[in-house]
């Protein structure tokens, strides 16, 4: 009961940092920079939970590279190119120097926690930056937003852990995540499908909007499934580092990149769903 309370308090925190990161998007480059400053962050927790936060020629690259791409989403407007054009060059000049200072370094770092460290800036930056391609879509970007955040990560979050918590007896990923059930997993999934209902609902009341509720819901149902697996994976580096989380900060949840972890897989994934085929009109 004190560990819920302790994520309760500490998610109304989260709750009031969402709400000003909300009016922050109503901003050109206030948005931009705050999810550069969420990028890095979430990078630095990670280089920093696997011992490497001390090493700035291994660190640094990789902050000035969260840095400067979702800044690239304003820049291609001017240049008349696809919103990944400079995301391919800033990520290959990354690369490149990566693997060139790892290489100098050879007796400093391994291999395996060189990639990683690449690995995790690379996915981090540009599968999170695609929040900002939602946000300025068209009329709709806010709620697209706000559905990835509330309604697919953090309801699928909240629901799978207090299902697991209550009736959950199948472990679902033992050597990965040991308190992961699959009840949590298919609760969590389900609730957060109704929870996109109600929104649909509300948002279509007070637009007007016609919406393809089928169409939403069964995207709500592979999102919630999509950040569940984007969790996995940063809790198999966990694992692999045999650390319980990346950071501290969120008391209770652990670091920021502990509670982003499935927002990252799912802002690319929505995006790709969205630009293939809408569900409002």
């Amino acid at each position: 009961m004190k560990n819920f309370l302790t994520r309760l308090l500490t998610s109304v925190l989260i709750l009031a940092i969402f709400g000003v990161m909300v009016i922050a998007s109503f901003h050109r480059y206030v948005f931009e920079l705050t999810v550069s400053l969420i990028s890095m962050m979430c990078i630095y927790e990670a280089v920093n939970a696997i011992g490497f936060s001390k090493c700035k020629r291994f660190l640094v690259p990789s902050l000035i590279y969260a840095f400067l791409v979702p800044f690239s989403f304003l820049l291609v407007e001017h240049i008349n190119k696809s919103p990944y054009y400079l995301i391919i060059i800033l990520t290959f000049i990354y690369m490149i120097s990566f693997i060139l200072i790892s290489m100098l370094n050879f007796n400093k770092i391994k291999f395996n926690d060189a990639a990683t460290i690449m690995f995790v800036s690379l996915v981090i930056t540009c599968f999170l930056s695609n929040i900002i391609l939602l946000r300025r879509m068209n009329e709709h970007g806010l709620f697209y937003m706000l559905l990835v955040i509330v309604c697919f990560s953090w309801a699928t979050d909240v629901f799978a852990y207090l299902v697991g918590m209550c009736i959950g007896k199948h472990r679902f990923a033992p050597n990965i995540s040991p308190k992961k059930t699959i009840e949590g997993s298919v609760g969590g999934s389900v609730i957060s499908v109704a929870v996109t209902f109600a929104a649909l609902m509300i948002y279509k009341n007070i637009t007007g909007v016609s919406v393809n509720f089928p169409l939403a819901l069964a995207y709500a149902l592979i999102c919630s499934v999509v950040g569940q697996i984007g969790d996995l994976a940063f809790s198999y580096i966990k694992r692999s580092y045999k650390i319980k989380d990346f950071g501290n900060l969120l008391p209770g949840h652990g670091g920021v990149l502990d509670r982003l972890d499935s927002l990252i897989f799912l802002s690319p994934f929505f995006y790709m769903l969205i630009t293939f085929k809408e569900f409002l009109a």
